[in-house]
């Protein structure tokens, strides 16, 4: 196969419920030693299940980036429901002050299994995070002598300013999670990035193309977008290994986003976000993961990178054609999502086998 040229590469990094906060901050090292571009972590309150911790992710971020030399560093992704976008703005300026061009910051609009069970409503989440990034640009280019006011439906500013210094500097690129088609068209009009989940290559060319054609209304250009993929990967050379690790995440992943399940696979029945309507976290879980059983396989594998490192090298070069410029992965070793059993050794195996390839180009 012709290498189409580089594309960057990230791994989630994550700590499991008993390991000690210094594993995290290995994984980062290891991820940079083997030449990965980035690491992301998740920003949650909790994950309905005792595998995994949720610290978090701002200090998590400081605390990687400081312990390491050039790898870049963020999240991926957190809302501004429980985040006032003001302390959003102020921390990452922050934090891209103290890692200068290593930060990026991930946006969406939330989920409610992160945001009820804390008394926050999960109500009119997109126009929350459509009026909170207009919010933290303002901040962002505040100074003493240009003050920001604003008066918004959810937030407002009076003659505020942020007192971090060269603020319009330390902006760190947006990467939006976007699906629907608000989501897409405020990307295109307003971010740095994209950073979604659950597509095949059509489906993710066909939302880019949307986001395009929304940039080019408001009359903006792309030429410094970074369109990326957040999604699962597992790698071996069996391939019947690999994709047994994947299968069943990456059906979960769907269940979870219906709106994905249904751009890939628009005659697979879902029966919505039922789970929103349950109060603990682990029924919320059980659902989905019965939702997730009903998935056909095919539908879920071509959503994920799996296989042999050929099989990788092929989707990646499909997703590169479509316009992805960035593959983040979510690795998934024998023991499913949380399993740390032969995580970082699939880390190096993919570095040396696939990312290698697309470093050839």
């Amino acid at each position: 196969m012709k290498n189409e040229g580089q594309v960057r590469f990230g791994c989630r990094i994550f700590l499991g419920s008993t390991e000690p906060f210094g594993k995290i901050v290995e994984r980062t090292r290891f991820c940079e030693k083997y030449g990965f571009d980035s690491v992301l972590i998740d920003d949650h309150l909790l994950y309905g299940t005792d595998s995994a911790a949720a610290p978090e992710a701002f200090t998590t971020l400081a605390a990687v980036g400081l312990q390491t030399e050039k790898i870049r560093v963020g999240v991926a992704v957190t809302d501004l429901v429980r985040r006032h976008p003001a302390i959003v703005a102020q921390t990452t300026a922050t934090l891209a002050s103290m890692l200068p061009g290593r930060v990026f910051l991930g946006l969406g609009a939330g989920d409610p299994v992160n945001q009820t069970p804390f008394g926050l409503s999960s109500e009119k989440r997109f126009s929350k995070l459509k009026e909170g990034l207009k919010l933290m640009n303002l901040l962002w280019t505040s100074s003493i002598e240009k003050s920001a006011t604003y008066k918004g439906r959810f937030f407002s500013l009076k003659r505020a300013y942020l007192q971090i210094g060269r603020a319009r500097r330390n902006r760190p690129p947006i990467y939006i999670a976007a699906f629907g088609k608000k989501m897409l068209r405020l990307t295109g009009e307003a971010a740095d990035g994209w950073i979604p989940h659950c597509h095949t290559p059509k489906t993710y060319k066909t939302d880019l193309e949307a986001i395009r054609a929304s940039a080019s209304r408001v009359g903006r250009r792309l030429d410094s977008f970074v369109p990326a993929y957040y999604t699962l990967a597992s790698t071996s050379s069996s391939r019947e290994e690999a994709n047994r690790n994947v299968l069943g995440p990456a059906k979960y992943f769907l269940a979870l986003i219906p709106e994905g399940l249904r751009k890939v696979d628009p005659s697979a029945h879902h029966p919505g976000r039922v789970w929103e309507k349950l109060t603990h976290p682990r029924d919320q879980r059980e659902t989905i993961r019965k939702i997730a059983a009903t998935i056909p396989e095919k539908t879920a594998l071509d959503t994920v990178i799996h296989g042999t490192p050929g099989d990788c090298i092929e989707q990646i070069a499909q997703f590169q054609k479509s316009g992805c410029k960035e593959m983040m992965l979510t690795f998934v070793p024998e023991g499913g999502l949380w399993s740390t059993r032969g995580l970082l050794p699939m880390v190096r195996f993919f570095s040396e086998k696939v990312v290698s390839y697309f470093r050839s180009g």
